[in-house]
């Protein structure tokens, strides 16, 4: 369970000019391990309403940012990309459409948008940020789920900024208010390290010694000593985003790139530059990218303003008369979005990343019961890492896996159901 590897907010324990910061502590809680499995039989006693699905692009090509770190700090010669950096992947859109397809198979086990009336007309919604990877995302996942329909993704101008997506703390923030926000991100901090820094030194090990990165430019020159957990530090300022400065966010970079070359490179020990790696000691290098963006966009309070617009935007969504929702975004969102929202503390099974992997989606379902009750239920829809490194074609073997979320202060009936009003309820409590 991901209980030890992250923080959750046990309620209010000071108050600074009327603004309740969470008190932190370890997530000692007995939280239950659910299967990753679809419920089975779900349609029997529920009526599928609405769906509302918030997802994070698929496969991109690495970071045109990342590329001096690579340079400098491993000695090895990187495959280049055969698209622009930051742009989705051919495999990328491939796992998408695939998931998409498997979305089309379940709604129509329950009767639920079979017509490509519906996706074109006004029971669907389609939006995505303006970068390339989460329009194509949408586009992928739109031909896969309705595949006869001509669907529009709407955005703003390709390469634009969408402020919907920017994670940015509000530029009218007050001193008092910006002052609690950075103290509840200090206590994060100190107690996430307090909790984890054996593991993160663990994972530091894993990635220089697979980039052999004490014989890069940098290590050579002395410019590079080893990555420690103790030099993080992340900075809160009205109207920005929050900024990491350390170890980690360098390692991130690094992370990020390592995993993009293995899922598209399918040789272990070439995707390793040589060396002899498991399936574990990969998932060493999913955790750097994990602690990366549960520290910088996790903590509750500085998340609920990051990821307002957002669940905004999905509370609205789940309020009005549309069927189907699509919103495309990226990993900071999503890991705002359920920082935001109190998810209990969960790592996927399967997945090298364990919060936020590539194409993955929380889904929000709204159910009529059998006895006239509306329900809700949410999960994290993603591809397994084997899956979008071994995928060439679309195959019926090879579907997402759901992985059930429970909230704080949200109760569930025997079948994982929430009361859809409780659902509600929680989106509009975590807009400020």
């Amino acid at each position: 369970m991901f209980i030890s590897r992250w923080i959750r907010s046990f309620g209010s324990c000071k108050k600074s000019a009327g603004l309740m910061i969470s008190a932190l502590a370890l997530s000692l809680a007995l939280v239950p391990d659910f299967p990753a499995e679809a419920r089975v039989g779900l349609h029997q006693n529920y009526e599928l309403q609405k769906v509302v699905i918030f997802s994070r692009h698929n496969l991109r090509s690495p970071m045109a940012t990342d590329s001096e770190k690579r340079k400098n700090l491993t000695p090895h010669q990187w495959q280049d990309s055969q698209i622009p950096p930051g742009y989705l992947s051919n495999r990328g859109g491939l796992v998408e459409t695939m998931m998409g397809e498997s979305v089309k198979d379940e709604l129509t086990r329950e009767n639920f948008m079979m017509s490509p009336k519906d996706w074109e007309g006004k029971a669907s919604y389609f939006y995505a940020d303006s970068d390339q990877r989460t329009i194509a995302t949408a586009r992928y996942f739109a031909a896969g789920a309705a595949p006869e329909a001509n669907i529009r993704v709407h955005h703003k101008m390709e390469g634009t900024k969408d402020p919907a997506f920017d994670t940015k703390l509000p530029d009218t923030l007050d001193r008092n208010t910006l002052s609690a926000v950075r103290e509840g991100e200090d206590i994060w901090i100190r107690s996430f390290l307090s909790a984890n820094k054996e593991e993160m030194n663990s994972d530091f090990r894993e990635l220089e010694k697979i980039l052999d990165i004490y014989s890069s430019p940098d290590a050579q020159k002395g410019d590079f000593k080893g990555f420690v957990p103790e030099d993080l530090q992340i900075t809160m300022k009205s109207g920005e985003k929050p900024k990491m400065k350390g170890s980690l966010k360098t390692a991130h970079s690094l992370a990020d790139s390592l995993l993009i070359r293995y899922y598209e490179t399918e040789d272990d020990r070439e995707a390793a530059f040589g060396h002899t790696t498991t399936f574990e000691d990969w998932k060493k290098i999913g955790r750097i990218k994990d602690d990366f963006g549960i520290l910088l966009y996790g903590e509750p309070q500085a998340a609920r303003y990051m990821a307002m617009p957002l669940v905004r935007m999905m509370e609205r969504e789940m309020k009005n008369s549309r069927k189907f929702s699509f919103i495309c975004g990226h990993d900071s969102n999503m890991t705002a979005i359920l920082s935001a929202l109190g998810t209990y503390p969960y790592e996927l099974p399967k997945s090298l990343e364990g919060r936020v992997p590539f194409g993955v989606k929380l889904v929000i379902e709204k159910w009529r019961g059998t006895d006239g009750i509306l329900y809700g239920s949410a999960c994290l829809l993603y591809p397994a890492s084997r899956d979008i490194r071994h995928i060439t074609v679309p195959r019926e073997d090879v579907t997402p896996l759901r992985y059930p979320l429970t909230f704080h202060g949200i109760s569930q009936n025997e079948d994982g159901m929430m009361k859809w009003a409780d659902l509600e309820k929680l989106f509009h409590q975590a807009i400020l």
